[in-house]
C-alpha cells in the first residue's frame, strides 16, 4: 500500500468515528426527549484493492445511522394508548357522578329522603302542631331541590362532555395535519439518501397521542408514508393529505362529521364504539349520564306518586282535600329536573283520612301521616324490581360505585401496561448514559489511532523525501 493509500485509509478512520462521535452526542442531548429513538451508527469496510497482488481494505465507513425501533411495540402502545385515553375520560366522570350520591347516612339526596319520612312520622305524633307541618313541607322542598340540583349537575356533565367534542376533534385535526406534513419530510429526506430518524420518531409520538384521542390504526408504506386510518376503515392521513374532523349542532348534541383524507365531502361518523377521548367522551354524554338521569328520573317519579296518591286521600286542617303534595308528574323522562312541593300553606299538610269537621276526633287524626310516614317501608315496583324507594336509592349509589370500580380498575390496568411497555421501549430505544460514554471513549479512542496513523505516515514520507535531498 503506499503512503498515499495509508493517509486515506486513516482519513476514513476520522471521518467515521467523528461521525460516530455526532450521533452519540446527539443520543445524549436527547436523554429526555419524549419519543426520541436511540441511534447507533453501523460501521462497514471500504472496498478492498490489490497491492502486489495482495487484497488490502482501503479504510472504513458509517453504511448507515440505525434508530433503534420495534414497530410491534409501537402498535401495542398505540393500542394501550386508546385504551387508557378512554377509561380515563369515564374514570374521570364517574369521580364527578359518586360525589353526587353519598350513602344514606350522608348528606345528599339519600339523606334528604330519610328526613323527609321522618318528619311525616314526627307529624304523626302532633298531627296539628304547626312546627312538625313546616317540618314536612321543608323537607320536602329540600327533597326536590337536591333531584333537581342533581339533575342539574349531571346534565351539565353530559353538556360539558358534548362541548369537549369541539376541542377533542381540533385538537385531532391539528395531529393529523402535522402527521401529513411529517410524511413529506421524511419522503423528501429519504429520497436523496438523507438520515430521517428524528423525524421519524417525532412522527411516531404524534400516533401515539393521536390514538390517546380518538382510536386509529396506521401502515407504512413503501414510500415511507404513513397511512392512519380508524378503526372502521376511514382514511385520515395518506401521503401529503390529512382528513378534517368537525361537529355540527343536532338539538344540542353534537354530530361529529369527517372529511376522509383526499376528499371534499363531510359525512357523519359514529365514533361511539371508538377508542381513546373521544369515544370515552362519547360513553360519557350519551350513556353513562343518561343512565343516571334516567334512575333519577325513576325515582322521583315514584316518590312523588306515591306520596301524591297517599296525600289526595288526606285532609288538611283547613279541610282541604285531593292535594297533591309534589307536582304531578306528566312523564317520567326529565321529572326530576322539574320536580316542586304543590302545596305552600301547613294547613294544607294532610295529616288525617278524614274530614276533622265530620268527625269528633278528626281534629286529632294522625292515620294519613303515619300512613306516609310508612311510604318508607313500602315496595314499589321499579324497573329494578320491587323495592322501597330507600333500597332504591341505595340501589343507585351501589351502581355509581360499581361504575366507579369499574372505571379505576380500567386505569389501573391500563397504566399498568403502558408503564411496561414504556419501560420495555425505553430499554430497547432509550438512551443509556452509561453506554453513550462508553461509545464515547471507543470512537475517542479509534479517532486518535486514525490521527495516529497519519501522522506516522507523514514522518515516512518526511523520511522519503530526505532521503531524495
Amino acid at each position: 500500500m503506499s503512503l498515499n493509500g495509508i493517509l486515506n485509509t486513516a482519513y476514513t478512520g476520522l471521518t467515521a468515528q467523528k461521525a460516530a462521535i455526532q450521533v452519540t452526542s446527539e443520543n445524549i442531548s436527547n436523554m429526555a426527549t419524549p419519543g426520541y429513538s436511540k441511534q447507533t451508527p453501523i460501521f462497514e469496510t471500504m472496498p478492498t484493492t490489490l497491492d502486489n497482488g495482495f487484497p488490502l481494505g482501503s479504510g472504513v465507513q458509517i453504511a448507515q445511522v440505525q434508530r433503534n425501533y420495534d414497530d410491534l411495540l409501537q402498535t401495542l402502545l398505540k393500542k394501550e394508548n386508546s385504551n387508557n385515553g378512554e377509561s380515563t375520560t369515564e374514570q374521570t366522570s364517574m369521580l364527578r357522578i359518586q360525589q353526587l350520591f353519598p350513602d344514606l347516612t350522608g348528606d345528599g339526596l339519600g339523606k334528604s329522603l330519610e328526613n323527609y319520612f321522618n318528619a311525616w312520622q314526627d307529624l304523626s305524633t302532633n298531627p296539628q302542631g304547626t312546627p312538625e307541618r313546616q317540618a314536612v313541607l321543608s323537607t320536602g322542598k329540600l327533597l326536590a331541590d337536591n333531584f333537581k340540583q342533581i339533575n342539574t349537575y349531571l346534565t351539565d356533565l353530559k353538556t360539558q362532555a358534548n362541548q369537549s367534542l369541539a376541542g377533542l376533534t381540533n385538537d385531532i385535526n391539528d395531529k393529523l395535519k402535522n402527521i401529513a406534513s411529517l410524511n413529506v419530510e421524511i419522503q423528501q429526506t429519504e429520497s436523496v439518501n438523507g438520515n430521517a430518524n428524528e423525524l421519524r420518531d417525532q412522527r411516531d409520538l404524534l400516533v401515539l397521542d393521536l390514538a390517546k384521542k380518538v382510536g386509529v390504526n396506521y401502515k407504512e408504506e413503501s414510500n415511507s408514508n404513513l397511512t392512519i386510518t380508524l378503526a372502521s376503515g376511514e382514511t385520515l392521513v395518506s401521503g401529503a393529505t390529512s382528513g378534517i374532523f368537525s361537529v355540527q349542532d343536532n338539538g344540542g348534541n353534537y354530530d361529529i362529521n369527517l372529511t376522509q383524507a383526499g376528499s371534499k365531502t363531510a359525512a357523519a361518523i359514529d365514533l361511539s364504539n371508538s377508542k381513546g377521548e373521544i369515544g370515552g367522551t362519547l360513553q360519557v354524554r350519551d350513556k353513562t349520564v343518561d343512565s343516571y338521569l334516567t334512575k333519577l328520573d325513576e325515582l322521583a317519579y315514584n316518590l312523588a306518586n306515591q306520596v301524591n296518591s297517599m296525600h289526595k286521600a288526606g285532609y288538611g286542617l283547613d279541610n282541604s282535600t285531593g292535594n297533591d303534595f309534589f307536582s304531578p308528574p306528566a312523564a317520567m323522562v326529565g321529572y326530576s329536573a322539574v320536580i316542586t312541593v304543590a302545596i305552600g300553606k301547613t294547613d294544607q299538610v294532610a295529616a288525617a283520612d278524614v274530614d276533622i269537621t265530620a268527625a269528633a276526633s278528626g281534629t286529632g287524626n294522625n292515620n294519613n301521616a303515619l300512613k306516609l310516614a310508612g311510604l318508607k317501608n313500602t315496595s314499589i315496583s321499579s324497573s329494578a324490581g320491587n323495592m322501597t324507594l330507600p333500597d332504591y336509592y341505595n340501589a343507585l349509589v351501589s351502581s355509581v360505585g360499581v361504575g366507579v370500580q369499574d372505571a379505576q380498575r380500567a386505569t389501573d390496568l391500563s397504566n399498568s401496561v403502558l408503564t411496561q411497555m414504556n419501560n420495555l421501549r425505553e430499554s430497547q430505544s432509550g438512551v443509556s448514559l452509561d453506554e453513550e460514554m462508553t461509545n464515547l471513549i471507543k470512537y475517542q479512542k479509534a479517532f486518535e489511532g486514525s490521527a495516529k496513523v497519519i501522522n506516522t505516515a507523514t514522518e515516512m514520507m518526511d523520511t522519503v523525501l530526505g532521503l531524495i535531498r
